[in-house]
């Protein structure tokens, strides 16, 4: 088309030079002409005129039926408060209508007047006294507005709900406040569980993919697309607030057809590696019950697999076990596909982990023969307390050591000089890793400064 070439002079001059028809507009000029001085009008007149004339008007818009409007998204404008923003479908909108608002269902929640309208021109909000069908606009002065619809003008039957669907959330997590008495208040000065609650229900009142369900005591349970949509919401949490977090499990449906059975969210994966490294991800993700749907080979050596596999056996995987399987040569994609039958316990393997025993700062004395017993999480001048994870034991058990000894100073001098202390660097994990990383009976601690795992209650695996 002439109009992805408009920034170069010599389009506009030759849409001048010749009668605009749509002959003229199918067949362009070579890419490759040779560019002229750039002395031309740069003005884009002629192929808007053009438009205008052989390009018919939208013939959907329907501005005689009463107004409706479909919310995609919600903004937080601190003058007017909540702002809808979405696509008017039917209808004029004008300030100081009265709408009402319905549910995905299509059941009335509310109504409300309308206090202000705006359109966006750039990044500028606009104000406007009426928007008609076709027009992007934000409405304020509604609540809880899935659906907006003009209370008259409907007839018998009432409005319809426009055709909306939302994908359910597929993973949770469980937010409590840190009680851990040694380091809390360290890092952040918001530590209550009334002010996180407070906070995670103003995030849910723009964020439309988080689910909040009935709060449990001091706990309070999310809901989510994936570990990255509520690592997101846990990173903005770190500004200011301690808090502990469980590990992500998978939402689960009971089963319509089937009493007492239960349905996994499965998701389609696609994977695209090397050749020589398909196998070990193949053979990880029929680990964590995947099933092959696909296999495809090109000249090059690289290789396509598709499978269907349970979220919850992507969570531990695409953090960083992925990575060290294809040696960065590789990517991995999913999407929701359904919900099926449960396929079972996943076993991912884990090995058992390193508990702190003692309370302090830790040493590079006490760390140094620590490191045959596993890969360690912090070095030396960490402070750390009881129960908190300071490393992967190499065995299934949980080992309960303190990395805090300190190696005494006497008087007494030694012929023979002490060894030197050799440390190995510490695994540093993300926050989306940690996420992946912590079992059943751990919790994830987030805070300003650091994020650590520890223990719940001080239990021990065995």
């Amino acid at each position: 088309m002439t109009y992805q070439q408009s920034s170069e002079p010599w389009s506009q001059a030759a849409c001048r030079a010749k009668p605009l028809g749509p002959a003229h507009f199918a067949h362009t000029i070579p890419l490759r002409r040779p560019r002229p001085q750039r002395n031309c009008n740069t003005e884009h007149g002629s192929l808007f005129d053009f438009i205008l004339v052989h390009v018919p008007p939208p013939i959907h818009l329907d501005h005689p039926r009463p107004f409706s409007m479909l919310t995609v998204q919600i903004e937080r404008y601190p003058y007017v408060g909540m702002l809808y923003v979405g696509r008017i479908h039917s209808g004029i909108l004008r300030v100081g209508d009265v709408l009402c608002t319905l549910d995905a269902e299509g059941q009335k929640v509310g109504e409300g007047k309308v206090k202000k309208i705006f359109a966006r021109k750039g990044l500028d909000r606009i104000e406007k006294d009426a928007a008609g069908a076709g027009e992007i606009v934000s409405v304020a002065g509604v609540k809880n507005a899935v659906m907006l619809v003009q209370m008259e003008g409907w007839g018998e039957e009432g409005p319809k709900p426009l055709p909306v669907r939302y994908q359910r959330p597929l993973t949770d997590l469980q937010y409590r406040y840190t009680s851990k008495p040694t380091l809390a208040g360290t890092s952040g000065s918001k530590l209550t569980s009334q002010l996180i609650r407070e906070h995670i229900y103003m995030e849910a009142g723009t964020n439309v993919a988080l689910r909040l369900p009935s709060p449990v005591s001091e706990s309070l349970e999310l809901c989510g697309n994936g570990v990255l949509h509520l690592g997101v919401l846990l990173e903005m949490l770190r500004e200011g607030f301690e808090l502990a977090v469980g590990p992500p499990k998978a939402v689960m449906i009971p089963d319509p057809d089937a009493e007492g059975r239960m349905l996994e969210p499965i998701e389609e994966c696609t994977v695209l590696v090397r050749g020589e490294y398909a196998g070990a991800v193949v053979q990880k993700l029929t680990i964590r019950k995947g099933e092959m749907v696909s296999y495809e080979t090109d000249e090059e050596g690289w290789v396509k697999v598709v499978m269907d596999i349970p979220a919850r056996g992507l969570i531990g995987y695409m953090a960083g076990e992925f990575g060290n399987d294809v040696h960065g040569q590789g990517t991995i994609n999913h999407i929701f596909k359904a919900y099926m039958p449960y396929r079972g316990a996943i076993d991912t393997g884990r090995n058992g982990a390193l508990i702190s025993m003692a309370a302090g700062e830790t040493s590079g004395y006490a760390l140094a023969p620590l490191q045959a017993r596993g890969t360690m999480f912090v070095g030396p001048g960490e402070q750390v307390y009881p129960g908190m994870i300071i490393g992967e034991s190499s065995k299934p058990l949980d080992l309960h050591l303190n990395p805090c000894v300190k190696k005494q100073l006497t008087n007494i001098r030694s012929v023979i000089a002490d060894d030197k202390i050799v440390l190995s660097p510490p695994r540093a994990m993300s926050l989306e890793e940690m996420l992946a990383y912590v079992g059943d009976d751990e919790l994830v601690e987030v805070t300003p400064g650091r994020v650590r795992l520890r223990k719940v209650g001080g239990k021990r695996r065995r």
